[in-house]
Order: C-alpha cells, then sequence, then structure tokens
C-alpha cells in the first residue's frame, strides 16, 4: 500500500494534508524522512509523524468491552452514544468495523476489524462459530429447560440450530449459538417462559473478553488474529 493512502484512511489527516505532511519533512519511515508520498510500505515498516509512531498494520483487529447505553452504530442515536467513543484513542477506529453487534443493553465482547473478507466469512451461517453469551434470567433454569435450549427451539419464522447451555447458578447460565439473529438469546429465554435480565457476550469462538475492563479496548495477539484468519480457508 502506498504511505499516502495509507495514512489518509487512518483519518491522520486529509490527502491534500497528508501531502503537504510530505512537503515538509515531517514524516519518517524507518526513521529516515520519507519525501516521496507514493512509497510502498511493508507490515514491518515503521513509520512516524513528527517522530510520533503510526504503527503500520494492514489488516487491524481489535475486541471492546462495551458497557451499557452504548449502540453498536457508527453514530450516536437518540439519548445513545456510538461505541466509537470508546475508542477516541485507537488510530483506526474510522477504518473498523463490527463483527456482530451488540443491542444497547448487552454487554462485553464486541470485535472489530477492516478486513472485509473475514467479515463476510465469519457471519456466514455455514461457518457455525460459536458466540457464548453469560446470561442472568428471570426465573430458575431448570434442567429441562436446559434441554430445551439446547435442542431446536422454534422462534418467528425460524428454528434454531443446535445450541451449548450450561448452568452456573441458580438464575445464571452460559449459552453457546452458532447463528446471528435478531434479538435470538433474548427469544430464546422467552419461549421457555423466562427473560432475559442481564445479558452479556463472553466470547466469539476462541476470542475471549478474559481481564478485559469494561470502557477498554486491545488488539488481538498472534494467537487470536491465526484463529481468525485460519476461518479465511
Amino acid at each position: 500500500m502506498r504511505i499516502d493512502k495509507y495514512l489518509s484512511n487512518l483519518w491522520i489527516a486529509s490527502r491534500k494534508d497528508v501531502n503537504k505532511l510530505f512537503k515538509e519533512n515531517k514524516v519518517y519511515l524507518n526513521d529516515i524522512i520519507c519525501k516521496k508520498s507514493d512509497e510502498k510500505i511493508k507490515f514491518w515498516d515503521t513509520i512516524k509523524i513528527d517522530w510520533n509512531e503510526i504503527i503500520y498494520k494492514e489488516n487491524i483487529y481489535i475486541i471492546l468491552h462495551k458497557p451499557m447505553d452504548y449502540v453498536s452504530s457508527n453514530i450516536d442515536e437518540s439519548r445513545y452514544k456510538s461505541y466509537k467513543h470508546l475508542l477516541n484513542n485507537c488510530p483506526y477506529k474510522d477504518i473498523i468495523e463490527i463483527v456482530w453487534r451488540l443491542d444497547v443493553d448487552t454487554t462485553w465482547l464486541l470485535l472489530l476489524t477492516n478486513n472485509w473478507k473475514l467479515i463476510h466469512k465469519l457471519i456466514h451461517p455455514k461457518k457455525d462459530i460459536f458466540k457464548t453469551y453469560y446470561i442472568e434470567s428471570l426465573h430458575d433454569i431448570s434442567k429441562q429447560d436446559l434441554e430445551k435450549l439446547e435442542n431446536w427451539l422454534q422462534i418467528d419464522d425460524f428454528i434454531t440450530k443446535k445450541a451449548i447451555a450450561n448452568k452456573i447458578w441458580e438464575k445464571k447460565l452460559e449459552l453457546s449459538i452458532s447463528e446471528w439473529k435478531f434479538h435470538q438469546v433474548k427469544k430464546m429465554l422467552l419461549a421457555i417462559n423466562n427473560e432475559v435480565k442481564k445479558l452479556h457476550r463472553i466470547s466469539i469462538g476462541e476470542i475471549k473478553i478474559g481481564d478485559l475492563t469494561e470502557w477498554n479496548w486491545r488488539y488481538l495477539n498472534n494467537e487470536e488474529i491465526n484463529y481468525l484468519e485460519n476461518k479465511l480457508n
């Protein structure tokens, strides 16, 4: 990728302002002043503007710990703020998108990337990637309820695929589903005459929220990236 295109894609500056940075000798490539705005860059290159490092990443992978009352939208909606406000210190926030959104009242794990090919692969129904949720319910969960959750529930106009349900305590369980339907987890609880009181996503496949604290984000590590990119095959 050309270095000027990369910098403008990151919203470091407009294309016009990026070219100005080159003319003013403010762009450094591997600690050497870069005078050519069309210079091609590689993933190992170090880019600095006025000696502030911009790490080159062709594909960006981030997880975010989403709190309550933030929407999975790029713009604010009514009285709710966009999750983008939680990425103010992320240089890539304007070029990444969510894989599998969360409702405004659902919290924890959001996966974000600029790898559009991967997004389309991941959300394809045939991939069967399990998303795991921690649920606090209105009523106790019985053994029969767990069996119903795991074995094909009729919801609206579709039948759910097999799920994995584990009871943690009287009104607490973990539920793993491979589909992504509108309000699916909430509707599954309604289908067994129960109701979701709190809903948190704790993992997407092998990508886990772990000890990432609320309001914060981090880049995926190499093992997590390899797991995702293997899904392209």
